[in-house]
């Protein structure tokens, strides 16, 4: 089935043009105003019936006002040049009067004790204060100066107040996210958090007010553009920004509506095709922990409303996941733990984390990795005693119940067993730029709110749900704990103590590596992991005769952990982390095991692993589903065929399944691969249905292809469109010969230059960088990259789309135990998320190559390496 596929070739990268001012004067030339006067006589040679033409005499007068228009001429450009430099001048001091101040003395009332910012040549600031309040109201100033419009656009999205500063196409956006109530949860946990916890994010949210206020006139750019008016942070700004990174990991209510979609339409039946379990026999991350059967037939479909999150890049992106291992001393070629994490998140500009060194002068505090610019702390890394990293669980945390109202009988009421309880009712009010403000109710039921109130469907996908009320009942909408859990890992010093913080981690569930220097290894999930009454939460269940509710949580000390294991060596990549004889059943979107299995593969390979090992893990861009497949198309018997396919089919023979960005072989498969997934399941859905079965990331789709197979007769091979029975092989060389066509469309008739590069593009999405006519502002070149959503390098793509990269590893960190400052981390972007900063995009080449950036810890490192320091006063 052909298809056309867009963006598949790159965008030419832009290049800033300096343009240094310079001085000019227009000069006029005097001229003598006299003339001559001519008189033309005829030759002898000219007819006497053809008159001479005169030459006419040149007055003074009019020779002056030539004169003088050219003078005028002259003028008018030297001010149109002087203008174009001035506003060239101009625009570069708006520009360079918003970066931050790295160097001098700057006073931050508040402080008890001044506090020192030493930013090393990487901008990874190294702040140092005499109380965790100090360093939480230094971190607040430094992430303002960096990352100010970024925190405003998670705060407006977490607020549900897009459409108050971009207009009414992001109305319904606000109206789903004030619905689920993101920022009325995170009210609800502040009034209930620890009060040293309450206490750091309000020393913090003075950091960034300090800063808002003495900058009033030099706001990053994205203000200046907009005009809008940067409001003071609060506390519960930071508690609503964890609900949203939460929801952006672990949403599946949209799954459970797919998944219904999937069950209940003519053809059905195929769904448990469509959507495979996880493998029976793993691998898990703890095998004696097991869990009980579980459905592990869920979508991560993050965007089965087009409106859920379509503003901001990388919100709902499909196929997030992360990789980490630690191995202990016994595995080290240094003899102590190695620890290596790379969270896969959404390709954004700037980058979702935010690296920096937090010390306090008492020693209490001294932890270097990574955070987020809008929250106080720092989630991953290392503190002058243990190290750890983290990837999702996506255990299923979110469940639709469908409720039973009666507004005639019963208005303002839901049927809960055989009572009828009263509906809490809020009133939400939008304002919308370039509009009138809108009034909409929420509804919530003891489950959770009605988010079918605020979801609209479009007119070309009916749900057969979509008159039905629903409520969302998730984990994240009751108070929690993170922000303790947070602020008391980074002061953890042993595994008593890393175990006991992450008690209190509630949600988004993560699966924490661990190690410290006395050489121990570690494994914890957490998360708050509902317990059913009945059911997966797959699908949308009866609310009102409560046989599907929940009856509490996992207990933590229950959950799935791991401590010195006799293989040396523990692994997460997503996968289920629990085998058979497990207590619980706890149902989730499991990633399959490509990645883990190569992990794993590539561990056990060498007795002793170095830094430059877990640097090549990182990297690999090997694919065992690319092994397999490459299999069967090199076995294929091209009877007529032309010669570009059995030059095609000659390649795969004996290919290593390596995707590598400059590989022809990768190239081809991977459009051969997206061919097949058309050719074969595309007629066992309506095409609305599966485009959204698409939106997976392609995940369930691969995985139903590998499966198929090793079944070369199964009847979905066959297309119904089609009068003759396919098989296998005959799908597979049809998919092979429509690769190709499309391939030297796009690439060009010479299959010996084609580049799975070409295609394969990382472009970090800013919020503006597809805005003409200041796209170019905030636009870093697209580079072309390997891999793909099967490696260990992740770097998927929407299946039948663009070959362009939705999500990525977003940062890469390594940690050496025997030597802090071994360590080495870097993020897909940049520390700047202001445009011409020196920092804005300065780590993307690096990035693409594999490259590393040492993560500074030692002083004598830190100031070999400073770029400059500056001193907070109170």
């Amino acid at each position: 089935m052909a298809r056309t596929r867009k963006g598949m070739h790159s965008n030419t990268p832009r290049t800033a043009r300096s343009r240094e001012p310079g001085n000019g004067r227009a000069r006029g030339a005097g001229a003598d105003a006299s003339a001559n006067a001519t008189s033309g006589a005829s030759s002898s040679s000219t007819p006497p019936d053809t008159p001479a033409t005169p030459e006419l005499p040149v007055s003074a007068s009019a020779h002056r006002r030539r004169l003088l228009l050219k003078r005028a001429l002259v003028g008018i450009l030297a001010i149109a040049l002087l203008l174009i430099v001035g506003g060239f001048i101009y625009v570069y001091w708006s520009i360079q009067k918003t970066l931050p101040t790295i160097s001098g003395t700057v006073q931050l009332p508040g402080l008890s004790a001044p506090v020192t910012v030493t930013r090393d040549v990487y901008g990874v600031p190294h702040i140092t204060a005499a109380s965790i309040e100090d360093l939480y109201m230094a971190q607040g100033y430094v992430h303002a100066q960096d990352r100010l419009f970024q925190m405003f656009l998670f705060r407006a999205a977490g607020e549900g107040r897009l459409a108050e500063y971009f207009g009414p196409s992001l109305l319904q956006q606000d109206i789903f996210v004030r619905t689920v109530g993101f920022r009325r949860s995170a009210g609800a946990e502040l009034a209930q958090l620890d009060p040293a916890v309450r206490a750091g994010l309000e020393a913090y949210a003075r950091g960034v007010n300090a800063f808002i206020h003495s900058h009033a006139d030099a706001m990053p750019l994205e203000f200046a553009l907009t005009g809008i008016k940067m409001e003071d942070w609060q506390p519960v700004d930071s508690v609503a920004f964890g609900k949203l990174q939460a929801w952006d990991l672990t949403d599946s209510w949209d799954s459970d509506l797919l998944m219904n979609e999937l069950r209940s339409r003519p053809g059905g039946e195929v769904a448990a095709k469509l959507v495979p379990g996880y493998p029976a026999e793993g691998p898990f991350i703890v095998p004696g922990a097991g869990a009980g059967a579980g459905s592990s037939a869920l979508l991560i479909l993050q965007n089965y409303s087009r409106y859920v999150r379509p503003y901001l890049p990388g919100m709902g992106v499909d196929g997030l996941g992360s990789n980490n291992w630690v191995v202990d001393g016994h595995k080290s070629a240094t003899g102590q733990p190695l620890l290596a994490n790379d969270p896969h998140l959404a390709a954004r500009n700037p980058s979702i984390w935010y690296q920096a060194h937090l010390t306090t002068t008492d020693g209490r505090y001294d932890m270097a990795g990574f955070g987020f610019a809008g929250a106080p702390g720092l989630v991953t890394g290392h503190n002058q005693y243990i190290a750890w990293g983290v990837t999702n669980t996506g255990a299923d945390v979110q469940d639709l119940f469908i409720e039973k109202l009666d507004p005639v009988a019963h208005p303002g009421q839901y049927l809960a067993g055989d009572r009828w309880l009263p509906l809490q009712v809020i009133t939400e009010t939008f304002r919308v730029k370039g509009s009138d403000p809108v009034t909409r109710t929420v509804r919530i039921t003891g489950h959770g709110p009605i988010i079918s109130d605020a979801l609209l469907v479009t007119d070309t996908l009916k749900l057969s749900l979509q008159d039905q009320p629903l409520a969302l009942e998730w984990t994240a909408s009751r108070p929690g704990k993170l922000l303790e859990a947070v602020y008391d890992l980074q002061t953890a010093s042993d595994w008593q103590q890393f175990r006991a913080a992450l008690s209190k981690w509630s949600v988004p569930g993560q699966n924490f590596v661990y190690a410290d220097r006395q050489g121990n290894i570690g494994y914890q999930m957490t998360g708050d992991i509902p317990i059913r009454k009945k059911g997966d939460g797959s699908v949308p269940v009866p609310g009102w005769t409560g046989e599907y509710d929940w009856t509490g949580f996992v207990p933590f000390d229950q959950m799935p952990h791991a401590y010195n294991p006799p293989e040396h060596f523990i692994a997460t990549a997503n996968n289920k982390p629990f085998g058979p004889g497990y207590s619980y059943d706890i149902p989730g979107a499991w990633a399959y095991p490509w990645r883990i299995n190569r992990i794993i593969e590539m561990i056990r390979a060498k007795e002793k692993l170095s830094v430059d090992d877990f640097k090549a893990m990182q990297s690999d861009t090997h694919s065992a589903l690319a092994v397999k497949v490459a299999s069967i198309l090199a076995g294929l018997k091209p009877d007529g065929a032309d010669e570009q396919v059995r030059q095609a089919i000659t390649m795969f023979r004996g290919w290593d399944g390596d995707i590598r960005a400059d590989s022809a072989t990768a190239a081809i498969y991977e459009m051969t691969v997206n061919e097949a997934i058309s050719q074969t399941l595309a007629d066992e859905l309506d095409p609305e249905l599966f485009a959204q079965y698409l939106q997976v990331g392609g995940a369930s789709a691969l995985r139903c292809l590998e499966l198929l197979i090793d079944s070369p007769s199964d009847p979905l091979w066959d297309r119904r469109d089609t009068p003759q029975k396919e098989d296998r092989d005959a799908i597979l060389l049809a998919s092979l010969q429509q690769a190709l066509t499309e391939l030297r469309q796009a690439l060009g008739d010479d299959i010996g230059a084609w580049q799975w590069g070409q295609l394969h593009r990382y472009a970090p999405a800013h919020p503006f960088s597809a805005q003409p006519p200041v796209s170019a502002l905030f636009s870093l070149p697209d580079v072309p990259v390997g891999g793909d959503g099967t490696t260990v390098a992740v770097s998927s793509y929407p299946l039948l789309q663009s070959f362009y990269v939705r999500n990525h590893q977003s940062y890469r960190m390594i940690v050496d135990l025997s030597d802090w400052s071994r360590s080495l981390g870097i993020t897909g972007t940049g520390q700047s998320g202001q445009p011409y900063s020196r920092h804005w995009g300065d780590m993307l080449s690096k990035w693409q190559h594999g490259e590393y950036n040492p993560m500074l810890y030692a002083p004598d490192q830190i100031e070999a390496n400073r770029e400059g320091t500056l001193t907070l006063t109170p």
